[in-house]
């Protein structure tokens, strides 16, 4: 057998045997994509407005010397808001199989904090407040993404420029004061009547306090629903 007769055989050998050797498909690698997509999915529904930044763990290299052409990925439902994940990725087909994989969740969004030194007992106003990226997934205090949710609420303590307005820093004020003369709402039906009243009781906002009307002597609840104004229904 001639030399150039031999080299196209190597040659095809050649190419057959890099088919084997060189892998054409990762399980690990598509079971990730999968998996940060979904996790993206579900966490950027929770918070539209925040950049999401998601690191899948490694996985387990075994899981490329099997098969799998349906990955089942149920996120459970008490999953954390952020932080460490661990997650039960089930194979369907061909093979049954199934494996944990862990990831961080890093949801960094607009948070408020103090522009300036707040005194206690003062109300906030647009002035106190500077909002700044931060990854929310690591507070363990509620939090405020609008400006709207801090306004008239009052300092509970001095607070410093910078900090981060946490809801154990501030309180809602009362709207309404034992004694006050408030106006009373009812509606029925279409019908909306209105008439004079006095609070038994202090209160906040949404808060149920007793009110007797002036006019007829009755002792009701109702609810508060701006300052002197309380509401037979909810």
């Amino acid at each position: 057998m001639s030399y150039f007769r031999i080299m196209p055989v190597i040659g095809t050998l050649i190419i057959i045997l890099s088919s084997f050797l060189l892998p054409t498909h990762s399980i690990a690698n598509s079971l990730q994509t999968t998996l940060e997509a979904q996790i993206y999915k579900h966490f950027k529904a929770m918070h539209p407005e925040s950049h999401i930044n998601i690191v899948v763990n490694p996985i387990n290299d075994q899981v490329n010397n099997k098969k799998c052409y349906d990955f089942s990925i149920p996120l459970p439902a008490d999953i954390p808001s952020g932080g460490r994940l661990s997650i039960r990725v089930s194979c369907t087909a061909p093979d049954t199989w199934s494996v944990y994989v862990t990831a961080r969740v890093d949801i960094l969004s607009m948070v408020a904090t103090a522009k300036r030194p707040i005194l206690k007992g003062a109300s906030l106003s647009a002035r106190d407040l500077h909002f700044t990226q931060q990854n929310i997934s690591t507070l363990n205090q509620s939090y405020f993404t609008k400006p709207e949710q801090l306004l008239t609420l009052i300092a509970r303590r001095n607070i410093a420029t910078g900090t981060l307005l946490t809801s154990n820093l501030l309180v809602i004020p009362e709207l309404i004061n034992r004694n006050d003369s408030v106006i009373i709402e009812a509606t029925i039906g279409t019908l909306s009547v209105r008439t004079q009243g006095t609070a038994l009781d202090s209160g906040r906002y949404g808060e149920q306090i007793r009110v007797i009307n002036n006019k007829s002597q009755k002792v009701i609840r109702a609810y508060i629903k701006s300052r002197g104004v309380v509401s037979v229904s909810r």
